[in-house]
């Protein structure tokens, strides 16, 4: 092990391909993590989206993007998509539907990035946040996200990709 975090480990690594070319490797071990697609009415009765919006550190911007985290060690997917819904937005979805099992990058990535969809949401308490975490829930129009991904406050990679697989869920229901 090359060095170590609460999110991921740097490993170098031996690896050999199907066609038996052998090479040494860095690969981050990560963790996986859950991105949640909380379906809801705007206030005007359209549908919409409950949306995050915080600080990432790691861009050092402010992101708009769906409720999403880390899967604790020894935690099923969809338990932990239902913790980090009540985690940071104060709700919880009745139904709570897999609708993705991608790997965010093979090439140096061992982690599952699971998407969800919540329907049915109810209050649940107050926001429970990591002591680092800061953020605002909002409520936001489909069509204004879909009209925003990609830009300004709407760039986080795995939110596009959530969008992309509520979409394929919406089209598969009818």
């Amino acid at each position: 092990m090359l060095a170590s975090s609460a999110i991921f480990d740097l490993l170098a690594v031996d690896r050999t391909s199907p066609g038996g070319q052998r090479g040494e490797f860095w690969v981050l071990d990560a963790r996986d993590w859950v991105t949640v697609v909380p379906l809801v009415r705007t206030p005007e009765g359209r549908p919409g989206f409950l949306m995050v919006r915080q600080y990432r550190h790691g861009a050092e911007e402010i992101t708009t993007e769906f409720p999403s985290g880390l899967v604790d060690r020894g935690e099923e997917p969809a338990a932990a998509a239902a913790r980090e819904l009540r985690e940071e937005t104060g709700r919880r979805a009745a139904r709570l539907t897999l609708v993705s099992n991608l790997r965010p990058n093979p090439a140096f990535m061992t982690n599952r990035s699971f998407t969800f969809v919540a329907e049915d949401l109810e209050a649940d308490g107050a926001l429970s946040l990591d002591e680092l975490e800061s953020l605002d829930v909002l409520t936001l129009p489909v069509e204004e996200v879909y009209a925003r991904a990609g830009s300004g406050e709407l760039v986080n990679a795995m939110t596009i990709v959530a969008l992309m697989e509520y979409q394929r869920f919406r089209a598969q229901r009818g």
